[in-house]
């Protein structure tokens, strides 16, 4: 174990706080950046990695491509060459910790609240508070790409149209893209997000996400994991050992059941006093009602094998990396059965177009005339 996991890993007391609990002013005493110099004039996304040598050279080129200007990484210990490689690009900024993600910490919210959390988590809400007030920082995993609407040509114009709006954030919904069956998990990982696309080209044509003025979005449907968790019959399973067959707590149990793969997320989100990230997917205020983007999300891929290991070895995931496990039962099942990713509802991604239209008008991105209208109010002016 690294450094500070005894800092602050005593359980919490009766009032929820442990000796020290830690606000988002604290985050640079916890984290340090190792290599690069922000710039806080420059559009940011923030991302949070771990040895992913993999899919770093397409996630960068993509969102360099539509119109990110500057990377800030916390690097948990990656020993792949990571590290290194983000170190050599003029555009990225590398923080690292004494904490590993999966470090638990006492978190003390600006509203006075304090809960455990993984440190992963506490470092998503608050690094990029360090150096940015007032501006949108994006946020997304390296095996997340963000995709803008049709006839968006960057992200600046989304920003500009948030801004507009007095919006503090943007949804996306997560689309998880696949091969056409198990046998197209072989070979090596593309170096592109072209070559991503042509390698696990299918998406499920569903709706996922509802957006509704002045709330948190409504969530729809599900995802094409818990499909075909479903299809090839896993089932969360609760294994109770010595004193647990006497007693098991809430927290025991959810750590072993199965954790549903996301359908929405909060990648771009206004940094500053009142409006921040309080996890992984959303954030505290209300966001657009008009913007909805969407995060092509890879995680059928070359690398599911070695991930599901990684993560199942690394127990830095909610829960304890529960859904990997599930994830190893999927794998195991679909090779015994030469199974197939494809239903009904699956359709080969052909362009940003077919997110708009092909889901009974429930949107997985943004209609373009809800961009539409601000951008030629842009244009005459």
């Amino acid at each position: 174990m690294r450094g500070a996991r005894g800092l602050d890993a005593r359980p919490a007391t009766s009032e929820g706080t442990a000796m020290s609990a830690y606000g988002i002013e604290d985050a640079g005493r916890l984290a340090r950046v190792v290599s690069g110099q922000v710039d806080a004039g420059k559009l940011t996304l923030f991302s949070t990695m771990k040895n992913e040598m993999g899919f770093l050279p397409a996630f960068l080129a993509h969102h360099r491509a539509i119109g990110f200007e500057q990377f800030l990484i916390f690097d948990d210990a990656s020993d792949d060459g990571t590290s290194a490689y983000l170190a050599a690009q003029s555009d990225c900024v590398v923080m690292q910790s004494d904490l590993s993600f999966g470090d638990e910490i006492t978190y003390r919210d600006p509203d006075g609240e304090s809960r455990r959390e993984r440190a992963g988590t506490y470092f998503k809400i608050a690094l990029p508070h360090l150096f940015f007030d007032g501006a949108y920082v994006a946020y997304v995993d390296a095996d997340e790409f963000l995709l803008l609407p049709p006839g968006v040509s960057s992200i600046s114009k989304v920003v500009t149209r948030l801004a507009a709006e007095g919006a503090p954030s943007a949804i996306a919904t997560v689309v998880e893209f696949f091969p056409e069956n198990v046998a197209g998990l072989s070979g090596d990982l593309p170096k592109s997000f072209d070559g991503l696309l042509e390698a696990y080209p299918y998406f499920q044509a569903e709706a996922l996400v509802d957006l509704v003025p002045g709330r948190q979005p409504e969530l729809l449907g599900k995802s094409k994991t818990a499909r075909l968790f479903k299809q090839f019959d896993i089932e969360p399973k609760v294994e109770r050992r010595g004193l647990q067959r006497l007693y098991m707590s809430s927290r025991a149990k959810k750590a072993q059941q199965f954790q549903k793969s996301p359908r929405h997320k909060t990648p771009l989100v206004l940094r500053n006093a009142e409006s921040r990230l309080t996890g992984s997917h959303y954030a505290n205020l209300a966001p657009s009602s008009t913007v909805l983007l969407t995060v092509a999300h890879f995680v059928f891929t070359a690398q599911f094998a070695d991930k599901i290991a990684r993560a199942r070895a690394w127990g830095a995931h909610a829960n304890g990396a529960s859904k990997y496990r599930y994830y190893a039962e999927l794998l195991a099942r679909m090779q015994a059965r030469k199974g197939s990713f494809l239903d009904e509802n699956s359709l080969r991604y052909e362009g940003p177009q077919q997110l708009k239209v092909q889901v009974n008008n429930k949107f997985l991105m943004s209609e373009q005339i809800s961009f539409q209208p601000l951008m030629e109010r842009e244009n005459q002016v």
